[in-house]
């Protein structure tokens, strides 16, 4: 039986580091196979750490007749290629420890889930160091999903997040990272960086002399890989989990070492990816021998329940496509091996969907109404289509819903403001534990003239603040409309700069033609037109001051190259002139596009300029996720009309307060403002506060009418899901559109069989 077998690896790009020795351990396993006289043929693709190249060449290979794969460390590659497994029906090894959330029907994962690696070590860290924690991650789906795992299990712990940051892939600049650690003061830092992000941050770790006995870095990522790159005098004292460590004292362990070093020829150290990759070969490899087929069903149906010893000890295939497996913790010693300071001493089954609690048993209507009765919790009820099925007496008490509410997500957000809210799938419901949170008024914070009571926005301005009292580089994210010049004027306005000029430009605005002289400037003659003397560009205009590059996403790549020098060396020369001139001026750049997506996947924007811009980076929430922010704009705008128009409205009533809250805002504080002054001005006109027939058609009852739909609940979300892919570039520009995570619109997606 011929076998062919895809190796989909980066032999090339950020994450090479790492990607290299898997690729080594899957030869390996594949050469085990011929040596035993079976007729495996490899072919090799070099995904660069790129999806779409990874999607490109998996589907090459399948066109070739490859229907095993091995590879792909990213989730952003992995699920990149499901459809193209589901196309040919191929099956992909995955043998990388990934966020979970995830079971694919063509994917056999030989990596750790959280509930396995990532809860084990957040379990050693704050029982050995405290509970004060800060996550350094690459901006992708593996640290964003984990990290949002990692946050809820946390609190179910007591502890705390004091911070959470992302950098792009291939970061390399930490020293304001750093910074920004020794000033938050956690007890432990906890790091989903990969690539050569995780030598880059231990190396700045240890140049700016920060103490791993004191303030350790905790990594489920960074192996025995890493820590060679970094030099074990840097890694040293800082913590990894992981099924597999070289330093296993154990016979098997020693063999496969032994065997491996033989084969390459060196002494080079083994991580548990490269052992996953190696164990996840043989276990396909066998499975295909044995049936005697590469079929996807017979293979898995070979796998399910088999257990086999191995080198980290007796592993399970468990909830057909996982390892059932033991689990350690290691310490970096000075010789770049671990000590194992914590074993599992069991195996850990493994649970992708950590986050799914189910009651299987169905709930008894007549039972639930006599305990709502008598029980002083307070229980909500809610059925299928998200109707208030039923309330305790003390729910009653607690909330204001009533029997028949539609839980909509604005309510939602309300109610998880105010409440505690334990959430348990019942058959065909969903049953709600509310518990009440201390009454704290929720102070709003404010800078300059941006105002927020949402505590992730807080955080972003803890950055602004820190911008403000430096000279770096900004750039802004943030959904059109939220206010990026807003904030980037009171970046300015709280600096030493503050006396000098702020010079804004919209780079999306201007003709390709005149880009260049509306920056630069152009001396007299320049071109047909050009004034007598020549004219001075944004970038003089804004000398000893901040210049602010409004959607440099959308800036001609042709001209980024110009833009970068004129930034690094601080001088410009105006069009049509030979003279450099120096200009002493602070960069602040906004963009609404995800650049790391536009350079990795677009090539529309350069990574030196991006790196040059992202010094410090800060994150303008949008809108309907700053629910809690609402009514504190909608009256600071009264105050403002008032200011401007004179006597008017002071207040809108209750019923105009929910009406804003439940509405989503695509067009964000912007269409906000814009709604607030219209209603000012129609209820200045009538004599009356705001009511609800000042507001605007597409606002009014803009839930209400969403219920009178003649679609299922099913029907809507599909319907939803399948406008967000149709207008977006991307999953991830999908998955924010619809507020949910990219492995949960994954799974949506399979549901629903649709493909992007």
């Amino acid at each position: 039986m011929h076998i062919k077998v895809g190796l989909l690896f980066s032999l090339t790009g950020t994450t090479s580091l790492t990607e290299k020795g898997q690729f080594d351990a899957a030869l390996f396993a594949t050469e085990q196979f011929k040596e035993a006289g079976y007729d495996v043929e490899v072919m090799t693709e070099d995904i660069a750490s790129d999806p779409y190249r990874a999607k490109e060449c998996a589907e090459k290979l399948a066109q070739l007749g490859v229907k095993i794969f091995i590879g792909c460390y990213t989730s952003a590659c992995r699920k990149a290629i499901l459809p193209i497994l589901e196309k040919y029906d191929c099956v992909l090894v995955y043998p990388t420890l990934y966020e979970g959330e995830e079971d694919h029907q063509h994917v056999f994962y030989t990596g750790e889930v959280p509930n396995q690696q990532v809860h084990t070590l957040i379990d050693y860290l704050m029982s050995h160091y405290g509970k004060n924690i800060y996550l350094i991650g690459n901006d992708y789906i593996y640290p964003k999903e984990t990290n949002d795992q990692v946050r809820e299990y946390v609190q179910t712990k007591g502890g705390n997040i004091v911070q959470e940051t992302y950098v792009p892939f291939g970061h390399k600049e930490f020293y304001q990272t750093v910074q920004d650690i020794i000033l938050q003061k956690p007890d432990a830092i906890f790091s989903t960086l990969v690539g050569q992000s995780v030598v880059s941050f231990y190396e700045t770790y240890a140049r700016m002399q920060l103490d791993p006995q004191t303030m350790p870095i905790f990594s489920p990522i960074t192996k025995e890989t890493e820590i060679e790159a970094m030099g074990s005098v840097v890694g040293a004292g800082h913590y990894s989990s992981a099924s597999y460590f070289q330093s296993l004292d154990h016979p098997a362990n020693s063999s496969f070492i032994q065997a491996f070093h033989s084969f390459s020829r060196d002494d080079r150290p083994i991580s548990s990816v490269m052992f996953n990759t190696y164990i996840g070969t043989k276990i396909i490899l066998d499975a295909v021998i044995e049936t005697k087929s590469v079929s996807k069903e017979a293979i898995f149906t070979s796998l399910h329940g088999k257990t086999m010893d191995s080198a980290c000890g007796t592993l399970k295939i468990d909830q057909r496509s996982h390892l059932t497996r033991p689990m350690r913790i290691g310490k970096v010693r000075q010789n770049g091996q671990f000590d194992i300071v914590w074993d599992s001493a069991q195996n850990i089954r493994p649970k992708p969907y950590i986050k799914e609690v189910i009651l299987k048993r169905p709930v008894n209507e007549l039972i639930l109404r006599a305990w709502g009765e008598v029980s002083s919790e307070a229980i909500v009820a809610i059925s299928g289509d998200r109707k208030v099925q039923f309330l305790s007496r003390k729910a009653k008490e607690l909330t204001n819903l009533q029997k028949g509410d539609i839980i909509t997500p604005s309510v939602l957000q309300l109610l998880q403001q105010q409440f505690y809210i334990d959430s348990y799938a019942a058959k065909e419901k969903e049953l709600w534990l509310v518990k009440a949170k201390r009454k704290l008024t929720t102070p709003y914070q404010q800078f300059g003239l941006v105002r927020t009571k949402n505590e992730a926005f807080q955080h972003e301005l803890k950055t602004a603040k820190i911008a403000a009292h430096s000279i770096a580089n900004v750039l802004i994210f943030g959904e059109t409309g939220t206010g990026k010049e807003v904030l980037a004027r009171a970046i300015h306005e709280m600096s030493t700069r503050k006396d000098g000029p702020f010079i804004a430009i919209n780079m999306a605005a201007l003709p390709k033609e005149l880009l260049l002289s509306e920056l630069f400037g152009y001396a007299e003659g320049a071109f047909t037109g050009a004034k007598r003397g020549g004219a001075v560009g944004k970038f003089e205009a804004a000398h000893k001051g901040t210049l602010f590059l409004d959607e440099i996403g959308d800036m001609p790549f042709e001209f980024q190259a110009t833009l970068l020098r004129a930034i690094e060396t601080k001088k410009i020369t105006r069009v049509g002139d030979v003279a450099e001139r120096d200009v002493d001026i602070r960069i602040i750049a906004a963009t609404n596009r995800n650049l790391e997506e536009e350079i990795a996947y677009n090539d529309a924007f350069r990574s030196d300029l991006f790196y040059r811009l992202n010094v410090l980076s800060i994150y303008i929430p949008a809108l309907r996720d700053r629910v809690e922010d609402i009514e504190l704009l909608a009256h600071h705008f009264l105050q403002l009309f008032a200011k401007e128009y004179g006597d008017g409205p002071e207040s809108m009533t209750g019923e105009v307060i929910q009406q804003i809250l439940q509405y989503p805002w695509p067009g964000n504080i912007r269409e906000l403002r814009n709604m607030m002054e219209r209603a000012y001005l129609l209820a200045k006109s009538d004599g009356t506060n705001i009511q609800v027939e000042h507001l605007p058609a597409q606002l009014m009852h803009y839930y209400q009418r969403k219920q009178h739909h003649s679609l299922s609940l099913k029907d809507v979300e599909k319907k939803m899901i399948a406008e967000a892919l149709e207008t977006s570039n991307n999953i991830k520009e999908a998955s924010e559109k619809l507020g949910i995570g990219r492995s949960t619109l994954y799974r949506k997606m399979k549901e629903f069989k649709m493909t992007n």
